[in-house]
């Protein structure tokens, strides 16, 4: 049991010993001046923002838009545009035959 004793004192000596280093420290190291209050910041009047001036779109810009779209025919290829007009002309063939 002596032994578990020896690093109980171990363990008392090193705290008393750290309290006192840090004890030291602070009393040695300047102390600092207290923050001085920052003064309040001036309430002005506030101006509301003028909005954005929104630029009307034009028709070029909408014609722009409407050929930036892929259409059927370019997805798909210039016969799937229109799947019953393609089963017509094949029932019609056939028929003429």
């Amino acid at each position: 049991m002596s032994k578990q004793y020896n690093k109980l004192i171990k363990r008392r000596r090193r705290a008393a010993y750290l309290a006192r280093r840090k004890k030291a420290l602070a009393e040695s190291a300047p102390k600092k001046a207290a923050p001085k209050a920052k003064p309040a910041r001036k309430v002005s009047k506030t101006v509301p923002k003028k909005p954005a001036a929104k630029e009307e779109p034009t028709s070029v810009a909408a014609e722009v838009k409407a050929s930036d779209k892929a259409t059927a025919a370019d997805v798909l290829g210039p016969d799937a545009g229109n799947p019953e007009a393609s089963e017509a002309k094949e029932a019609s063939s056939s028929s003429e035959e």
